[in-house]
């Protein structure tokens, strides 16, 4: 093993060259020194920085923790105000509903009323139209027993506008016109219907042709047509819609009752 004599002056300096052997050692312990001391330093500064990021964290937490009553208390009346909305909006849904079922009802009350008020005035016009058919009819030398007959065939030839003023129908269901084109008026009609029809008419005086189980002028006879109730029934199916035929089905059920 050799050996080595160290001299050292009053610094604790080495005194002149050491051998190259002394410097490997002495570098060997600096190393390995400098190594340790490394180390350390790092050990220590990762233990600061834990420290440190520990202490954000509950620096943080602290925050939040004091911060959840007012977050909680803040939702909590966002929570409330919506409930309070919804509340609301839900009344006022209901009220809406009740006020639009309630206009609804009122009107439809009220279409109902003024259907009721126009069908009672339709059937008092009519009314009036019919007891004007049979007074012209009479003015007109109807026999009174034909009045009611007249009545039911004459109102099948009138119609009535839009606002319910009547008006004579020619056989395609339009306003009946004079030879000069002038609508045809109430009483001209029922005078030619009964010149066309003259067992309606009272028998002149001292006259007997014109009963009703005789011959009539329109050389028809018991009781003015000799057709059963299925044929005028089929001729007004078929179309035919004259006085002739509305006429015809009235006596032949006149008849059988």
């Amino acid at each position: 093993m050799a050996k080595f004599e160290l001299e050292l002056d009053e610094k604790g300096e080495f005194v002149g060259n050491l051998a190259p052997e002394v410097n490997a050692v002495l570098d060997r312990i600096r190393t390995t020194a400098h190594g340790e001391g490394f180390g350390k330093g790092n050990q220590k500064a990762a233990e600061e920085a834990r420290g440190q990021i520990a202490s954000a964290i509950a620096a943080e937490k602290a925050k939040w923790d004091a911060s959840i009553p007012a977050e909680r208390a803040k939702w909590e009346g966002i929570d409330s105000e919506n409930k309070h909305l919804k509340t609301q909006i839900d009344a006022e849904r209901t009220n809406s509903r009740k006020t639009l079922n309630d206009r609804e009802e009122a009107h439809a009350q009220e279409i109902t009323r003024r259907v009721d008020r126009e069908q009672k005035r339709d059937t008092k016009i009519r009314d009036l139209v019919n007891k004007q058919l049979r007074a012209l009819a009479s003015a007109n030398g109807a026999r009174e027993e034909s009045l009611p007959e007249l009545e039911v065939i004459l109102q099948h030839r009138v119609g009535y506008n839009d606002d319910m003023e009547p008006f004579v129908k020619g056989e395609d269901g339009q306003p009946a016109k004079t030879t000069a084109g002038n609508p045809l008026p109430m009483d001209v009609f029922v005078k030619q219907y009964l010149d066309n029809h003259p067992h309606h008419r009272k028998p002149a005086a001292g006259r007997g042709g014109d009963a009703r189980g005789g011959a009539s002028l329109s050389g028809r006879t018991g009781g003015g047509s000799t057709a059963s109730i299925s044929e005028a029934r089929n001729r007004i199916d078929g179309g035919d819609r004259s006085l002739e035929s509305i006429n015809d089905l009235f006596l032949a059920t006149r008849k059988t009752a």
